[in-house]
């Protein structure tokens, strides 16, 4: 994908989540299991340690040509992210919304610096065929974000209770079209 492709993704799926979280409270966004036991500000946590796991990868790519993998497999990556939610369970929210929102512009300024080439090279061992620095940032922002969006989304239709829609009945005054010469008037049923 190139460059420009990579950041209006990463611009549509961070405006996707801000708007699934918009309208909530403060106490309902640090207070709501939402996933589990993880409520939205936890889940902000979460997505700002694995932009920041990106950022690294691109740091690391600029200045040694091949970013070092995180050595986590799918076992060990439950366990660092629960690791990682304790060590921020009891920032306030204001903390983590900075973080979160700092860890993104930090990944979204690196990622525009770099250029098509830089993006979509293949990298080299120790990573797998097929792997380029692209695919790296995909997994930790926009292919990653569209996850907890969906959490939210669906424990907001759950949890939330619908508006009540009240069919109202038409008054005996109310205006009733009627048709005359090919036209459409207006005139007071009861005149």
């Amino acid at each position: 994908m190139k460059r420009d492709q990579v950041l209006k993704t990463m611009e549509q799926e961070h405006a996707k989540l801000l708007a699934a979280m918009r309208d909530l409270s403060d106490e309902t966004i640090t207070t709501q299991p939402v996933m589990n036991d993880w409520t939205i500000k936890d889940m902000l946590g979460h997505l700002a340690l694995w932009y920041r796991v990106a950022v690294t990868f691109v740091i690391e790519y600029v200045e040694r040509g091949v970013p070092r993998p995180t050595g986590l497999n799918d076992f060990s990556v439950n366990e660092y992210n629960e690791h990682e939610l304790k060590l921020r369970r009891d920032w306030s929210l204001a903390q983590m919304r900075n973080e979160f929102d700092a860890a993104y512009q930090a990944l979204f300024a690196a990622t525009a610096k770099l250029d098509d080439a830089q993006l979509n090279a293949q990298l080299a061992a120790p990573w797998e065929s097929g792997v380029t620095l692209e695919r790296l940032i995909a997994w930790n922002s926009y292919e990653h974000e569209p996850e907890h969006t969906a959490q939210i989304q669906a424990w907001r239709k759950a949890s939330i209770p619908a508006k009540r829609v009240v069919k109202r009945q038409p008054s005996k005054s109310a205006k009733k079209p009627t048709r005359q010469h090919g036209k459409t008037s207006v005139r007071r049923k009861n005149r």
